[in-house]
This record gives C-alpha cells, sequence and structure tokens, in this order.
C-alpha cells in the first residue's frame, strides 16, 4: 500500500478579507481633522491667513471624508507635512495650559511660556496628590 503526500492547496482569502489594494482611501479621523484645525488656526494667529481663508479651509477639514484630502488644505503653510492625527504630549500639556490661562487671564492673554506649562503640569501633579492623600486619609478615618 503506498501512500502519497499531496502538496496542500494554496490558502484562498474571503473578498471581505483579502489584502488591501493601493488604491484604497483611507478614512479621515476626527483627530485628523482637528488636527488640520489647529494648524489652521495657529496660521491665522501668526498672520499666513486671513479670516477668510482661514474659515473656508477650516469648512473644508471638517467636510473631508479622506486623508488625502486634508493634506492640501495645510500643505502651503509651514509644518504642513502629512497629517498625522496624533497629538504629542507637548501639545496636549500645552492646550490644557493654554485653556487654563484663558480662564484666568482672559481672551486677551498671551500664549503660555514653557516655563509656564512645566509649572502648570508641576502644580496640577501636585493637586491630584494632594487629592488621593486627602482621599486615603479619609478613608482611614470614616474606617476607623
Amino acid at each position: 500500500m503506498s501512500t502519497t503526500i499531496s502538496e496542500p492547496a494554496p490558502p484562498t482569502t474571503h473578498p471581505a478579507v483579502a489584502p488591501a489594494s493601493r488604491n484604497v482611501r483611507m478614512r479621515a479621523s476626527d483627530a485628523e481633522r482637528e488636527d488640520v484645525v489647529r494648524r489652521l488656526h495657529a496660521a491665522v494667529g501668526e498672520g499666513r491667513l486671513d479670516l477668510d481663508e482661514a474659515e473656508s479651509r477650516t469648512t473644508t477639514a471638517y467636510a473631508t471624508r479622506y486623508r488625502d484630502e486634508l493634506a492640501p488644505l495645510v500643505a502651503d503653510l509651514p509644518g504642513g507635512g502629512p497629517v498625522t492625527g496624533v497629538p504629542t504630549w507637548s501639545w496636549i500639556r500645552e492646550a490644557l495650559v493654554w485653556r487654563a490661562h484663558l480662564l484666568v487671564r482672559g481672551p486677551d492673554a498671551a500664549r503660555p511660556t514653557a516655563a509656564q506649562c512645566r509649572t502648570a503640569v508641576r502644580l496640577a501633579w501636585v493637586a491630584v496628590a494632594w487629592f488621593v492623600f486627602c482621599a486615603v486619609l479619609g478613608a482611614l478615618v470614616v474606617g476607623a
């Protein structure tokens, strides 16, 4: 009795899970749209765009569906490279400090410096540590 081992059949893929072709357009995320709008607002603040142009581009940014439609909106601006959509920690920190700065000093306040950002983050950590300390101390007092 002889047994022959046949070659395994090549794997087949279902059309729904076939590898994406290079021509597939990627949809833009809300974070990517917000990144473009943030760049446009910065350009207005620097005097690179007037309000009408910024409004037009902002409207277009919020209406886009695909990533490749976002890049031309900031291509003629400094730092107008590819839209990543992922904010950096320094950008998040600066955005939080900026919003707090505006609440305290009003809409005419200047942009916070790096030293002010670092101080604000340290104060936030101290506030969180104080809150945790008080919560633990309160739980110990109530439990005793």
